[in-house]
């Protein structure tokens, strides 16, 4: 008896010893996997299910610079004209640079962790996850009006519940996950949790996005979703787990960070 317990054991440590190995990509088990490494935010004002103002510092704009509404522009597809490395949808954010014309370029910064406001409470917030430096030239006077710098930024959603703020886009807009004309108050989060998730995504430059997706397309039955589209959708779905859910788990950080390794 003894020594048919000594030779399963023997069997068992080698078969674990030849299932290790099955290629580089299996890991461990660790058994703090299953902990929430970074916890819920959904209690905070502007998060998950709360119309509140969101927490965070207001963006700063340099002298001379305003933001200012452009009601009647529309959505210009130039890819060149987008600063997003997450994309559930696009705000528009018009510049006006009131410096002497003739004088260089400002450079107007957008931090990771630009937070955009709905102004309709329908509608979600939208969270920036990358830092932007945007060059605006001088405003110059054309043909008795007024020229202006129309950049749209990514964003990720923060309130699982409300609607896509897309969702009412006439005509050719309807194509572009394009919001115009709702965000016009942009903070910088303070929120810890928010902040945490940004040190895990950051610095990845591959994940600038270089083609647009359509929403129309997107509801079809038969839609499969892109390959390239993929990542943005996991990205978004963890920042949900934050806003509107339970945290994240250790694990479901790992995996996030194997898939964000091709993104450098």
């Amino acid at each position: 008896m003894k020594s048919f317990l000594f030779k399963l054991s023997v069997f068992s440590l080698l078969l674990l010893s030849a299932c290790s190995k099955k290629g580089d990509d299996l890991e461990a088990y660790d058994p703090d996997d299953d902990k929430i490494i970074i916890a819920s935010s959904k209690d905070r004002p502007g998060l998950g299910e709360s119309d509140e103002m969101p927490l965070g510092t207001p963006l700063h704009l340099p002298e001379g610079i305003r933001i200012v509404e452009r009601k009647h522009y529309k959505f210009d597809p130039n890819i060149e004209k987008l600063y997003a490395h997450v994309n559930y949808f696009y705000v528009d954010v018009n510049l006006v640079n009131d410096r002497m014309p003739g004088t260089p370029p400002v450079y107007v910064e957008f931090p990771a962790g630009l937070i955009g406001v709905s102004m309709d409470h329908d509608k979600q917030n939208g969270l920036s996850i990358e830092r932007y430096l945007i060059p605006v030239p001088p405003t110059e006077r054309i043909g008795g009006g007024r020229d202006t710098t129309t950049i749209y930024i990514g964003m990720a959603c923060l309130n699982k519940s409300r609607s896509m703020p897309w969702y009412d886009n006439q005509g050719e807009e309807m194509n572009y996950p394009i919001s115009r004309n709702n965000f016009q108050q942009f903070v910088v989060t303070t929120d810890v949790n928010l902040l945490k998730f940004l040190e895990v995504v950051k610095n990845k430059p591959q994940l600038r996005v270089k083609q647009h997706w359509d929403p129309v397309a997107a509801h079809e039955p038969d839609y499969i979703t892109p390959e390239w589209l993929k990542i943005y959708g996991d990205i978004d779905n963890m920042i949900w787990d934050i806003t509107d859910g339970y945290g994240v788990k250790q694990k479901e950080i790992k995996a996030l960070k194997r898939k964000l390794d091709n993104y450098r």
